[in-house]
Formats: C-alpha cells, sequence, structure tokens
C-alpha cells in the first residue's frame, strides 16, 4: 500500500461517516478534519518525533582506583556515576571503597 493509497482510504471513509450523519439529520454541528499523519521515511523504517536536547547536562562517567595498579593486587575497582557537567566541569574525584584492597582510596574520573 501506498502512502497516497492510505490517503484516499481514508479520505472515504470520512465521506462514508459523513454520508451516514447527514442522513440523520445530524450535519449542523458536526465538523470533520482528517487527521494528520506524519510524513513516512520509507517502508520498514521507524519514525521517532521527540522533543530532542542540544547537549545532556548529566554525565553518566567511570571513577577508577589510583592505588590499584601500584599495589600489584589484581583487579581493578571501578564505580560508575552520574555527574553534572554544569556544576563539575573539571574530573570528579571521590574517596570510594576499594574490596579489592579493602580500604577507601581515591577514585578518579576515566577519559572517555
Amino acid at each position: 500500500r501506498t502512502e497516497g493509497g492510505l490517503k484516499l482510504r481514508r479520505a472515504k471513509m470520512a465521506m462514508a461517516s459523513l454520508s451516514m450523519l447527514s442522513s440523520r439529520g445530524l450535519t449542523g454541528a458536526v465538523s470533520f478534519r482528517a487527521p494528520s499523519t506524519a510524513p513516512a521515511a520509507g517502508r520498514g523504517s521507524l519514525v521517532v518525533v521527540a522533543a530532542s536536547k542540544k547537549k545532556d547536562v548529566r554525565l553518566g562517567i567511570t571513577l577508577e582506583c589510583t592505588e590499584q595498579k601500584a599495589s600489584g593486587v589484581a583487579g581493578m575497582s571501578r564505580y560508575s556515576t552520574e555527574k553534572n557537567r554544569r556544576n563539575t566541569s573539571a574530573r570528579l574525584e571521590l574517596m570510594k571503597y576499594n574490596p579489592y584492597l579493602r580500604k577507601h582510596t581515591l577514585h578518579r574520573e576515566l577519559k572517555k
């Protein structure tokens, strides 16, 4: 089915319902407007209509332990969290628990 054929079918259905209403004498209070549809991008394609943000303010980041490599202990302590780009523009550094070293250590934001 083509887009033009679909519009034609909708128009015919609208006219049929309008003629049925007019035969019952209900045309004075009824107005008809065909539903508007978004243009189809192609067969089988998905068209998403949504508001887009220019820049996400909240960024997903990864924090990695700074003492882990020097200690020689196997494994790597990493945490994933979010930060607000407007409030914290510099690299984030937090004291987090490292389960491999079993103590709190400095964790820094990784480069993307």
